[in-house]
């Protein structure tokens, strides 16, 4: 019984060590299957190329997502800005109109911090 599994583990062993040292595969049969050898090739150079251009491309998309998001962000920012300037002009004249005597601060009110521990 221990001799039919020293075969086995022989076995195993021998056809292990072709595979890694290569003599499993010959240059015959190379030379004898070459277009399919290069077709193989070929195909899994294809797909690499492939697999490489999605992910270049998924890249440049998410950078370009990124730099919309920052635009539509500084948009918006600016068009508060003015909204608010706008605003801040429309209530000067419309005072300036009434002859109230009115007039808009320059600062905006401070705040004081008032230290409640005392």
């Amino acid at each position: 019984m221990a001799n039919i599994f020293s075969r086995i583990g022989n076995y195993i062993f021998d056809g292990l060590r072709m595979f890694i040292q290569g003599d499993s595969v010959s240059s015959r049969f190379f030379k004898r299957h070459i277009f399919s050898t290069l077709f193989i090739i070929l195909t899994c150079m294809m797909m690499i190329a492939m697999r490489f251009d999605s992910l270049t491309s998924k890249n440049t998309i998410d950078a370009l997502e990124v730099q919309i998001n920052v635009m539509s962000t500084d948009l918006q920012k600016e068009r508060s800005r003015y909204m608010t300037l706008t605003r801040e002009s429309a209530m000067a004249n419309l005072v300036d109109s009434l002859r109230l005597g009115l007039d808009i601060p320059t600062k905006h009110p401070q705040e004081l911090d008032i230290p409640l521990d005392e």
